[in-house]
């Protein structure tokens, strides 16, 4: 299992890299909510850092797929740092700087005007002594009303998109619930009751 992962996460980066990532499948946690439901914050204490974009409105507008490597103090003189597939090579130590690449490859990917979303993922790799291996997915949060000059459709595009990757066999869906909504009323466990 310890040479799996490794190599499940190195095959991930390669279908990125030529956009196939969708036609096979790899196993992913992929978090679904609502938008502003806590998904990102789920993710963050998963990992252990802050570095995930906050703010109003749809704020993770594609796919972020986060793959969590493992290592040992021995391997590096850097304690953790993360990788951007797009920008492979440049090690980002600031956890900061992290969250500001992320915000500037969305607004590469979906646009600068914050209002549109893409299927097109951004790939980062953490390194840290402190993570299990594992590769999770940060998707958009469900909308019900387009808002701010967003597309009319935005609700059905985030769903199509969340589908994508919750169908997929090897996904092992994360419904995540503002806890002080009733959970007869969670789009999450609603999509994740629908697909498995």
């Amino acid at each position: 299992m310890q040479d799996l992962i490794p190599l499940v996460i190195k095959l991930q980066e390669a279908f990125d890299t030529i956009s196939a990532r969708q036609s096979i499948e790899l196993p992913l946690i992929v978090s679904v909510g609502s938008q502003s439901s806590g998904k990102s914050s789920v993710i963050e204490s998963i990992v252990g850092k802050d570095f995930l974009p906050r703010g109003t409105g749809i704020v993770t507008r594609c796919p972020l797929v986060l793959s969590l490597r493992r290592i040992h103090n021995s391997e590096s003189s850097q304690q953790e740092w993360g990788e951007f597939l797009h920008k492979k090579g440049t090690k980002f130590s600031n956890f900061d700087r992290i969250r500001s690449e992320i915000d500037a490859q969305t607004d590469v990917i979906a646009g600068s005007s914050g209002k549109c979303i893409s299927d097109k993922p951004i790939s980062l790799t953490i390194y840290s002594p402190h993570v299990v291996d594992l590769t999770l997915v940060d998707l958009p949060g469900i909308t019900k009303v387009p808002v701010h000059g967003q597309p009319s459709d935005v609700e059905e595009q985030i769903k199509r998109l969340i589908l994508a990757y919750i169908t997929q066999p090897n996904a092992l869906i994360l419904a995540i619930s503002s806890a002080n909504q009733d959970i007869a009323n969670s789009d999450a466990l609603k999509l994740a009751k629908e697909v498995d």
